[in-house]
This record gives structure tokens, sequence and C-alpha cells, in this order.
């Protein structure tokens, strides 16, 4: 069903343009650039505590959401901020818990 909406989309698509070398540079640049957040994303988690890093990675849901208001012009609604929100508290929750964890068995108390 997909394919044949897409097919039938097509005479009304606009005829494709082979980008120029700006767009290619910004486009290696965007690999590059993902390739090397990556890598730390996966050195970080095999390296460092976990609960540690959790909070960075419920990040990158803010940044995305930074990025798509500021270059695409797209607006959340209030069931994605309230979603967003909930995604974002639950990282501070567990990176919160962490820390009185780490705390406590550093004292000897039990959790």
């Amino acid at each position: 069903a997909t394919a044949l909406g897409g097919v039938l989309a097509l005479p009304f698509l606009a005829p494709p343009s082979m980008p120029g070398l700006s767009e290619w540079s910004l486009f290696g640049l965007a690999v590059v650039l993902g390739g090397l957040a990556y890598a730390a994303i996966v050195i970080a988690t095999r390296s460092g505590d976990i609960a540690a890093i959790a909070p960075f990675r419920y990040s990158r849901l803010l940044f995305a959401m930074l990025i798509a208001v500021i270059f695409l012009g797209e607006r959340p609604d209030a069931l994605t901020l309230t979603g967003a929100g909930l995604i974002v508290a639950s990282g501070i929750y567990a990176f919160w818990r962490e820390r009185i964890r780490a705390r406590m068995e550093a004292t000897g108390q039990s959790a």
C-alpha cells in the first residue's frame, strides 16, 4: 500500500536535482560528526558507569526537538512536550536514585 501511494505521488513531486558542493560538504560533515558522536557514546557506555551516562542519553531528545524547532520550523504540540517531559524526568530520577544508592553503599548502609 505504501509503495502504491509513492508511485501515485510521483507526478506531483519536483524534478530531482543533484546537490552542489556546499550541500555535499555539509552532508559529509554531518556524517563525520555523527560517527564521532556515536563512537563517543559507545566508548562512554563501555568504560563508564551507566547511571552517570544515562541522563546524557536522555538529553538527545531535547537537542533533537531544539534542532527541529530552530532549523525545520516545527512546533511540538502539548502531547509531545508532555511525553518529552516524562522521559527527561525519568532520566533525572534515575540519575538521582543512583547517586543516593552509591552514597549509601559507600557508607555501608543498605538500600
